[in-house]
């Protein structure tokens, strides 16, 4: 049976008048045939899919004619070409789904293609296993993800995302410019025991290069820096090249209730699309087999030497040191300081259990007049005890709220890890500059060395 579209009348009584509206003529009515749409099992030796194992870009075609290609991916229209690419990260087969079309509409059935990607694309450390059975994420029940994205400070919603078993993706159109401001809180049903020691890891991927990723682990309703796995620690990813984000054997300083794992990418650039996947937190005494690389702790970023008349930090001279050392808030004697050059060794010998109770800096000559030019710093800490949040801010001297950053980074014991900041501008001139820090929580008899330091105009 043929379907016709007629044309239709409309009429209108007025003052004893009928009014009608001219119809058109037979050859002018278009034609649906629902028995004539397409099989797609007809076309099934017409989808080709090839896989370049070298870069894991999978290549699908299709060489029928006389209909359309309609191509699926988990349930969603990906494309409408007769040929189009799709990058895939991970090991694994993966499945492409068919539909074809024609004048009078697409098939009802389809034609469904697996396909197999060999190694997963990652270079250097992956994280701890997935599919382990001690990965407490994986076991979580209840998983729900809320967003702060707001350019400008004006927040936009809802966020395009998506959430699966073992990845969070979500694409930001709109470019930011302040860290917070582009904020995702990943709320889980996990349960961490006050005391014990944990394992992590997040693998970060993103369309364009992002700088200064700050990734935290925390109770529900309770982000206080002190009490969170990656306290405002940074990590930076290239465009198109996963990176694992990971800590071994960090205590749980509170009990933690509903983990939330939180995640900032302000200053996330326009049409950016990020993927965190295989989140792993573990107890450190389940072994699930990885193997944690030896610290080799590598700058991001493009440094000039240390030594180098570049290097602003190298000709400055501290002219005073500043001190708040006040176990339980009671304050005492000056920690020691021993310097080797522009390196430095900080003892402090009482254990302090709060933030800002073991608070130090350095105050410099430098002087930095202009606010347009940016600037990178880094630094290389190492302690003989665990700190799980140490906080490092370069400020102007006497003025706090003028500062370059003030962030947190965890260290391990006898393990030392670069701190950078980079493509910073100062707020507003700072007549002299201050590198200062708190080791507030501090264990007894601890030892911090500060070395390496570099504060540079930006280098791309």
């Amino acid at each position: 049976m043929k379907l016709y579209i007629k044309s239709l009348i409309f009429a209108t009584m007025a003052m004893g008048a009928i009014t009608t509206l001219p119809s058109c003529s037979e050859a002018d009515i278009a034609v649906i045939d629902p028995n004539a749409v397409p099989e797609a099992s007809q076309y099934a030796d017409n989808v080709e899919i090839s896989v370049d194992q070298d870069t894991n870009t999978a290549t699908f075609r299709f060489t029928g004619s006389g209909v359309m290609p309609a191509w699926y991916i988990d349930g969603k229209l990906v494309s409408s070409t007769f040929e189009f690419t799709k990058y895939y990260r991970k090991a694994g087969t993966y499945k492409v789904e068919l539909k074809v079309g024609n004048a009078n509409g697409y098939s009802f059935g389809s034609v469904e293609k697996e396909f197999t990607v060999n190694k997963t694309k990652m270079t250097g450390f992956a994280g701890y296993q997935f599919d382990s059975e001690f990965n407490l994420y994986k076991k979580s029940a209840n998983r729900s993800v809320s967003f702060y994205y707001a350019p400008g400070w004006q927040a936009i919603n809802p966020v395009d995302h998506s959430l699966t078993e073992d990845a969070l993706t979500i694409n930001m159109p709109v470019a930011t410019t302040d860290k917070w401001q582009a904020q995702a809180h990943l709320k889980t049903d996990i349960s961490l025991k006050e005391g014990e020691s944990y394992d992590g890891s997040v693998i970060i991927t993103s369309t364009t290069d992002l700088n200064n990723i700050t990734v935290k682990i925390h109770p529900d309703g309770d982000d206080d820096d002190g009490h969170s796995f990656f306290p405002q620690q940074k990590v930076s990813v290239k465009a198109g090249e996963p990176q694992a984000f990971w800590f071994s054997e960090l205590p749980a300083v509170v009990d933690m209730n509903n983990v939330v794992f939180t995640f900032d990418f302000g200053g996330n650039p326009e049409n950016t699309q990020v993927t965190v996947e295989n989140i792993v937190i573990k107890n450190h005494k389940d072994d699930d087999g990885t193997v944690v690389p030896a610290p080799e702790p590598k700058p991001t970023g493009n440094w000039v030497d240390v030594a180098s008349a570049d290097n602003i930090w190298s000709g400055a001279t501290v002219e005073e040191m500043f001190f708040y050392y006040a176990p339980g808030w009671a304050q005492i004697a000056n920690p020691e300081v021993e310097f080797t050059g522009k390196d430095a060794i900080v003892t402090l010998p009482s254990a302090t259990f709060e933030q800002w109770q073991a608070q130090m800096a350095f105050r410099t000559n430098i002087g930095i007049a202009d606010t347009e030019t940016s600037y990178d710093f880094m630094c290389v800490l190492k302690s003989n005890n665990a700190l799980p949040g140490v906080t490092v801010k370069l400020t102007q001297t006497g003025d706090d709220n003028n500062f370059f950053f003030a962030e947190k980074v965890a260290l391990k014991a006898n393990e030392p890890v670069v701190f950078s900041m980079l493509n910073m501008k100062a707020p507003k001139p700072m007549e002299k500059v201050s590198l200062f820090f708190d080791f507030g929580g501090n264990p007894a008899d601890t030892k911090v060395e500060i070395s390496k330091i570099i504060l540079q105009k930006h280098h791309d």
